[in-house]
């Protein structure tokens, strides 16, 4: 696994480790259209991201990589939804789902084409809509509760700025690398 494989990997899963621990923390005020909303964003991103990758490093095996992206997808979607309750781990669920599936046709699709360039758009994209999410979360949260809260957002744009050239810098470093491919660029 690439170095831009994993720290993609490991930014998607913390952003979406964090927003549920966060929402299921502060869940008495976390509002029912609110907490579908969530849901349904961690488990669509969850599942759009790794059946875009599992797409790509299981290229001709559609199966394969629709079957696991769902599987994430359902995960983390019942998990995102858990803390608010049936009608958010539906949609959660839901969402992981059709999320696997689109991803892993993304992947399988492009996969011979420019699979380096496939997987950092859609990680920039899953990143940045990750990040509001955990926005909205904290609004949401920050209306409804009387008392203080832990705030991520204190310099929102630095945070963007920030990850934003991480993505850039990786990319140059260290692309990603699949076997599969041969060396003439096709």
């Amino acid at each position: 696994m690439s170095i831009s494989l994993f720290f993609i990997l490991l930014l998607c899963a913390t952003q979406v480790i964090t927003t549920i621990i966060y929402v299921a923390y502060y869940r008495n005020w976390v509002t029912k259209m609110n907490g579908m909303l969530i849901s349904m964003s961690l488990g669509m991103s969850a599942g759009i991201l790794m059946g875009t990758i599992l797409g790509v490093i299981y290229h001709g095996d559609l199966f394969k990589s629709t079957i696991y992206a769902i599987l994430i997808g359902l995960v983390v979607g019942f998990l995102a939804g858990l803390p608010i309750g049936l009608p958010a781990v539906i949609d959660g669920i839901l969402s992981g789902l059709m999320g696997g599936m689109m991803g892993a046709m993304l992947g399988d699709m492009v996969a011979m084409t420019r699979p380096n360039a496939i997987i950092n758009i859609i990680a920039v994209m899953i990143t940045m809509i990750l990040l509001l999410v955990l926005y909205t979360a904290e609004e949401s949260i920050r209306k409804q509760a009387n008392q203080q809260i832990l705030s991520f957002f204190k310099y929102p744009f630095l945070m963007i700025f920030t990850i934003a050239i991480l993505f850039l810098v990786l990319n140059y470093i260290d692309p990603l690398d699949f076997p599969f491919l041969d060396k003439s660029g096709h």
